[in-house]
């Protein structure tokens, strides 16, 4: 075998095998997808019903949305916005949150509001606040979230970190992280109390 045709046979096992590791990866995204969807799902869904405790719904949180601009929530881009609803009224709204001013970074959350616009409860997402600093935002960790629970904003002076002034506790050698959150949160209630009859009404959730 000259080398002209040495390369032809190299080049073509090449290709076989280029075309059996894509089959291979096909074949294993396809597998794998709905169970990651599935998982993300359980998880998001989870988080949701931890955050409305004791409201009673009847329809599907996870899959009834709507869609709201981003810019007053973190984002760019529009969010979708959780339902949860009782006899076709809507009792609470779950709002995916992003803060970018966390002490490492972004900082992603869920707040819930009620129709009455207090809080029905917060939970961090994701995070990548240094260890140890960050670990307060973990309900896992520690019971500072719940603060949160049951609060409107009243008092736009308020709505901040003690050292700022406001009534909400820093960690201890740690405040960027919860004024981040705080501000996030704060500004979260400033969109529903300025929009609440648009938001809570059946007719801007499609009934």
């Amino acid at each position: 075998m000259n080398m002209s045709q040495s390369l032809k046979v190299n080049a073509l096992g090449i290709g076989v095998f280029a075309a059996m590791t894509a089959a291979l990866i096909a074949s294993t995204y396809v597998l794998t997808k709905t169970p990651i969807e599935e998982n993300i799902r359980a998880q998001k869904s989870a988080k949701l019903f931890e955050i409305l405790g004791d409201i009673k719904t009847d329809n599907d949180v996870f899959a009834q949305t709507i869609s709201l601009p981003g810019a007053s929530f973190g984002y760019k881009t529009e969010i979708d916005a959780h339902l949860a609803k009782r006899n076709g009224n809507i009792e609470s709204i779950v709002f995916p949150v992003q803060s970018l001013a966390g002490y490492s970074g972004k900082i992603t959350l869920l707040v819930g509001v009620n129709a009455d616009t207090s809080i029905s409860g917060v939970r961090v997402i994701t995070h990548t606040e240094t260890p140890g600093l960050g670990d307060k935002l973990d309900l896992k960790k520690s019971p500072w979230i719940l603060n949160f629970n049951g609060m409107q904003k009243n008092d736009p002076k308020l709505w901040a970190v003690k050292k700022d002034g406001g009534q909400f506790d820093q960690f201890t050698g740690a405040t960027i992280t919860p004024r981040a959150v705080v501000n996030a949160i704060g500004k979260t209630l400033d969109y529903v109390n300025n929009h609440k009859e648009a938001l809570f009404t059946a007719e801007r959730s499609g009934q």
